[in-house]
């Protein structure tokens, strides 16, 4: 990634307030957890300039019987060319480019990226 790319994902992250947050009960938890139990998918994020606690859209299943949940994929929007992101793995949840997901209304040259499978607590 091009160093002002990574600052544009930066600023985007950083002048995102919590009004423009998913506020439901999933994704309130997800940010709740994210970080302290991913932390070094947390640190890989932020080399990208993404902030592992502001996601762009999540796709949890239903708690389970011992107080889990699974969220199959969570999106973070990434400003610059999706041709230099190269998919990775850290901590067992692949990155890849999404293929769909929702508008996100940025004129600027940008791409949406996709986390899987991230394990949680239902901690809500």
């Amino acid at each position: 990634m091009k160093e002002n790319d990574i600052a544009k994902t930066k600023q985007y992250y950083d002048e995102l307030t919590e009004g423009d947050l998913c506020s439901c009960a999933y994704c309130r938890n997800y940010m709740k957890q994210v970080k302290d139990a991913y932390p070094s998918l947390s640190d890989a994020l932020k080399q990208m300039g993404i902030d592992i606690e502001k996601p762009f859209e999540t796709w949890p299943l239903e708690p389970d019987e011992k107080g889990e949940i699974i969220y199959l994929a969570v999106q973070y929007v990434v400003y610059g060319s999706e041709k230099e992101f190269r998919p990775f793995s850290v901590e067992d949840v692949k990155i890849y480019i999404a293929e769909s997901h929702p508008m996100t209304g940025i004129l600027e040259d940008h791409y949406v990226i996709e986390l899987n499978e991230l394990k949680l607590k239902w901690d809500l």
